[in-house]
């Protein structure tokens, strides 16, 4: 088990994380902000099914914070994938890897 911190900032279309090969890995965290108003859209794309799922789909104001503490789980190739609307928007991630 290892903890990893990822954050950064994005514009458009980000894949915030795969699986990588013979791993697992639990998405305990996420926070998305922007100074600008902005559509946030989070999917996950789930490799053996070769299918995509919207997570969630929000319309916020200027500044506003998501913080989700829903648990993902994902296998080998599986993904999460946020696109904004918004210029600059940041992200943090907390995952579990094992």
């Amino acid at each position: 088990m290892a903890l990893v911190n990822l954050q950064g900032v994005f514009t458009g279309t980000s894949v915030l994380y795969t699986a990588p090969t013979g791993k697992k890995a639990t998405v305990k965290y996420i926070r998305f902000n922007c100074p600008n108003a902005y559509d946030l859209t989070l999917t996950k794309f789930d490799y053996s099914l070769s299918n995509t799922a919207t997570l969630y789909d929000l319309t916020l104001s200027a500044g506003d914070s998501v913080i989700d503490n829903t648990e993902y789980f994902l296998e080998f190739s599986d993904n999460l994938t946020v696109t904004s609307t918004g210029v600059n928007t940041s992200y943090v991630i907390l995952l579990d890897v094992v």
